[in-house]
């Protein structure tokens, strides 16, 4: 059902597009062709600087500490009233003093 105010206006094409080999109906309803690395500059596009440089100065403090997890021994030695590394439980257990 229509609007009651609802007026249907006819449009003329303008002069020059009488030529066009798609009609206006099925040009309305094509979505422009757009490439992934396109979608991501325009959704960067959208984000305010402040934050871009926030995700990537996090983003790269990740990657550091995940390098230097890997890459850093841990210089001090294991503590003598310690037992060296072995397989732990991940569940609590009752000491035996």
């Amino acid at each position: 059902m229509r609007h009651p105010l609802h007026v249907a206006l006819s449009v003329s094409p303008p002069a020059g597009a009488a030529a066009a080999a798609v009609p206006a109906a099925a040009a309305r309803h094509r979505r422009p062709r757009t490439s992934p690395a396109q979608a991501v500059l325009a959704a960067l596009g959208s984000v305010p600087p402040a934050r871009r440089l926030a995700a990537g100065l996090g983003l790269a403090s990740v990657l550091a500490a995940s390098v230097l997890t890997v890459a850093v021994d841990p210089s001090a030695p294991v503590a003598p009233d310690r037992a060296p590394a072995r397989q732990s439980s991940t569940f609590a257990q009752v000491s035996g003093d």
